[in-house]
């Protein structure tokens, strides 16, 4: 290589290698840069572990995950005792979105408030306005506007009317029970009618026909009452177990037949909505109509419909289920497996049921089915019994089903619920579980002492108007907003940012105390609300740090992989880079020592 050459080359080596070093300075403060922001990623994850919200624990069982919103504190519900809990800022001003705000500016109450409560004509103007603003309907505003403003609710009274309590025994609830809850209030088994629960063409559908079997405590002294008869029985007769009541519906071919035959007396018993004619339904009015009428009472009524819904009610996976087999029947009406044949049960069906059902026995019957149904009252929930019996008890039949379920118990568990709240959630001892009786510890009150507190009307003739809880709510919030004063914030609805603006101490609870008035607190004093852990919103976070955390990850790693390559070029420059040096240098003491020769 002649030196022209080598130097030229020597130069563009050096060139490459600044260039090469740059890219590869440049590729480290990227590195640098990565780390920073995976640093500031996983700082915002470890700030959200601890992200919280306040949910609203109506039943104080700790476990509540109702969120805690504006609506619900600002609109009339069992939940708040039909009491406005009143959002409010650091000078006691109560807070209103904006249809409760301008409904007070169509009433002429100024932001400051009035120097007391005013006259009904204003209150009336504030219940109009909350109509057009549609807060309520007009229907509700007519009604509230023909109840007597109530101008000392919230301002030392916390009701209108005056009704008292008297605590009276198990015993004497249940004479209160039996005269009041008369025969024209019993519920009537469905009756008189031939039940078709299959579906499909005939030869298809199951033969189905339903029964009462009524015995005695011990199981003897059975009395049936099939589908051409119906009994009526009183809440007094279920609750002391003079006779056991089980209802029940018999199917027969196919292993739909038990299928629908359950989803049919789950109806029955549950229903669908406050109207329908269930049992449930009917069971709570007869004890709403002895023991309803105080808040605490109403609270505990609720709770324990809740606690014989859910323990009767069925899952989605069920309904599932039964639209399934409702639309195969349809469109194949030849599909009968049986239940008896163990090679041909369906995993589905099987799955469903034993959710739905306790006590599930899948075996050759030798007894009568009755006596199946009569042991029903050794469990919480619907029993089934499949009955495979070729030739013996039912010589015409070869696969028979029977689902039933005891009314004794479910009205047994009904009440349990209303004592255990009652009682407190956390302080009862009382279990309430689907399955055999053993598993549940179900009130009793040959060993609880537990006295019922009913209400005692005491109204007088000036309380007559105070009938419609609705009145009495709003003119609570009207009281208190002319004598505290509002602020609009538009905000407000955000239950998001409520419970932020209420955790940093920028907002606060006012609630109603037993002297009548409202107090202001913070949050945390509310026995109703609670500061859980936001399990939603730390997976939301989990799940956008995993993505950060991956993308980041990535970029390092292809970062990483061109600064190898730009050290290894770089070795290698520097290696051509001393060759082509030493080539040179050579050059130069050639020429050297020629011309010194």
């Amino acid at each position: 290589m002649g030196l022209s050459t080598a130097q030229a080359r020597l130069l563009t080596i050096t060139a490459r290698k600044s260039d090469c070093e740059f890219l590869s300075m440049s590729l480290s403060h990227q590195k640098i840069a990565l780390s920073r922001n995976m640093e500031m990623v996983s700082t915002i994850y470890q700030n959200s572990l601890n992200k919280t919200k306040l949910v609203y624990d109506y039943y104080g069982s700790g476990n509540s995950q109702m969120d805690l919103s504006y609506g619900l504190l600002m609109t009339p519900s069992v939940y708040n005792d039909y009491f406005p809990k009143m959002v409010t800022d650091n000078k006691n001003r109560v807070v209103l979105n904006s249809a409760y705000a301008e409904a007070a500016r169509a009433a002429g109450i100024p932001a400051e408030g009035l120097s007391g409560t005013p006259s009904s004509d204003i209150r009336n103007a504030f219940i109009e306005a909350l109509s057009v603003e549609k807060v309520i309907t007009p229907q509700l505003a007519t009604t509230i506007q023909g109840v007597t403003y109530q101008n000392v609710l919230g301002v030392g009274a916390t009701s209108g009317s005056t009704v008292g309590t008297t605590s009276v025994t198990y015993d004497e609830l249940l004479d209160m029970i039996s005269a009041q809850c008369v025969d024209t209030n019993s519920w009537v088994s469905p009756g008189g009618q031939s039940l078709h629960l299959g579906v499909g063409e005939e030869g298809y559908a199951p033969e189905n026909s339903e029964h009462m079997i009524i015995s005695d405590a011990a199981g003897g002294q059975v009395q049936k009452l099939s589908n051409e008869k119906s009994t009526a029985v009183s809440l007094a007769e279920l609750l002391n177990h003079e006779k056991e009541y089980n209802l029940a519906i018999h199917a027969s071919r196919g292993e739909k037949a038990p299928l629908f035959a359950g989803k049919e007396l789950q109806e029955k018993i549950v229903g669908e909505g406050e109207n329908s004619p269930s049992f449930l339904n009917w069971m709570f009015e007869q004890f709403a109509s002895v023991l309803g009428g105080t808040t605490e009472n109403d609270l505990a009524l609720q709770y324990a419909y809740n606690q014989v819904f859910d323990l009767l009610y069925p899952s989605n996976k069920l309904v599932d289920v039964w639209n399934k087999y409702k639309d195969r029947a349809n469109e194949d009406k030849g599909d009968k497996v049986k239940w008896c044949n163990s090679r041909g049960k369906d995993p589905a069906i099987m799955d469903a049921l034993n959710e739905m059902g306790t006590g599930i026995s899948i075996k050759r019957e030798k007894s009568l089915l009755i006596d199946k149904i009569v042991n029903s009252k050794n469990y919480l929930g619907f029993v089934f019994t499949f009955d495979h019996n070729r030739g013996g008890v039912y010589p015409d039949r070869k696969d028979r089903s029977q689902i039933s379920i005891n009314l004794n118990n479910i009205a047994e568990v009904f009440l349990t619920s209303f004592v255990q709240y009652q009682q407190g959630l956390e302080n009862s001892n009382y279990i309430i579980n689907k399955g055999g009786k053993g598993y549940s510890n179900l009130y009793d009150p040959n060993k609880d002492d537990f006295v019922f507190n009913l209400p005692v009307d005491a109204s007088s003739t000036e309380d007559a108007n105070n009938n419609c809880v609705e009145a009495s709510f709003y003119d609570t919030l009207f009281n208190r907003i002319c004598l505290d004063g509002w602020v609009q914030n538009d905000q407000i609805e955000d239950k998001e940012y409520m419970q932020e603006m209420m955790k940093s101490g920028m907002l606060y609870i006012s609630s109603i105390s037993d002297d009548g008035y409202y107090y202001q607190g913070n949050y945390s004093t509310d026995k109703y609300i609670s500061e859980v852990t936001d399990d939603v919103e730390i997976a939301k976070a989990e799940a956008k740090y995993n993505t950060e955390k991956t993308r980041i990850q990535n970029k390092e790693e292809n970062i990483d992989m061109k600064m190898k390559n730009l050290d290894t070029e770089i070795s290698a420059l520097t290696t051509e880079y001393d060759t082509t040096k030493s080539v040179i240098t050579k050059n130069i003491e050639k020429s050297f020592k020629r011309y010194d020769a």
